[in-house]
């Protein structure tokens, strides 16, 4: 299936300065960025909190010679990454600006020669372009991500998520070894303490929980917030920002069951709450 991802738009910064300069904002090491090798990666608040997420990838050079790196960002979240870059960038001699290339993403496609998505290959490929043959809609894509249980944009709260909650430290989204970014402190901090205390975690849902997003426990403590649904090929699935504390217990979303599931490469907590241990650099599979 191939499908565009019409809840994407890309941001082109262009100039030879470029790449040091994402690489000082941006989580992961954007030195090592290829067009062949996206990168999942954060711009982040000084705090550690959540601008906007964005696929990552060299876009070649301009006409002028100058490197260009195009970053794949959802729509909710573009126009403050926008201004945040524009902020940053102070007398650079960088262009920052929007482009009209359009997201394309496949899987169970043999013929499609693309880079893989950096979270997880069970994602498939993606791609930058003007057009291609489409032959799903985005919610095709969006129920297949949950059924994975790989997080994505629509699951995270800009200004209010922690880099470390989308699990970023688990799907290769962040570096602590290259360097200063901003929002640092914090989620290195969170990182090595082990206080990652709420998570982005796949559930399962007994049925369409319809306009209800609010989880509890059986005995009615807040668990967290459904962020994102769909009927998949095993039935309802959703994407939850869960307390880890409660992640063990039997579930609510309103009145309908609902239970955490943990994907191979994402450990439990244990029952005392936050992770089970450190996993700083591990990448699914």
């Amino acid at each position: 299936m191939i499908v565009h991802l019409s809840d994407r738009r890309v941001l082109r910064v262009h100039g030879n300065e470029a790449r040091a300069f994402l690489n000082g904002l941006l989580t992961t090491d954007i030195a090592s960025v290829t067009d062949a090798a996206p990168q999942w990666s954060g711009l982040l608040t000084a705090q550690g909190k959540l601008i906007a997420d964005m696929i990552v990838r060299a876009g070649g050079t301009g006409g002028d010679g100058q490197e260009e790196i195009l970053l794949d960002i959802h729509q909710d979240y573009f126009e403050e990454a926008l201004t945040a870059l524009r902020r940053y960038r102070l007398r650079r001699p960088l262009d920052i600006e929007p482009t009209q290339q359009r997201v394309f993403a496949s899987w169970d496609e043999p013929l499609v020669v693309a880079p893989f998505d950096p979270r997880s290959e069970a994602l498939g490929r993606r791609w930058l372009g003007a057009t291609a043959h489409v032959t799903g809609e985005l919610e095709d894509y969006h129920a297949r991500r949950i059924a994975l249980g790989v997080p994505d944009s629509p699951d995270f709260e800009a200004g209010k998520t922690m880099w470390l909650e989308t699990n970023a430290d688990l799907l290769g989204g962040v570096s602590f070894t290259k360097g200063c970014f901003v929002g640092q402190e914090n989620t290195a901090r969170m990182n090595y303490r082990g206080k990652v205390r709420k998570r982005i975690v796949p559930v399962v849902l007994s049925s369409d929980p319809g306009d209800d997003n609010a989880i509890t426990t059986g005995d009615g403590k807040a668990a967290g917030t459904l962020m994102s649904y769909a009927e998949t090929a095993d039935g309802w699935r959703g994407m939850a920002h869960l307390r880890l504390e409660h992640a063990h217990l039997p579930l609510l979303v309103g009145a309908q069951a609902a239970s955490a599931e943990w994907p191979d490469w994402m450990p439990r907590p244990d029952d005392a709450g936050g992770d089970a241990e450190p996993a700083a650099g591990e990448t699914a599979a």
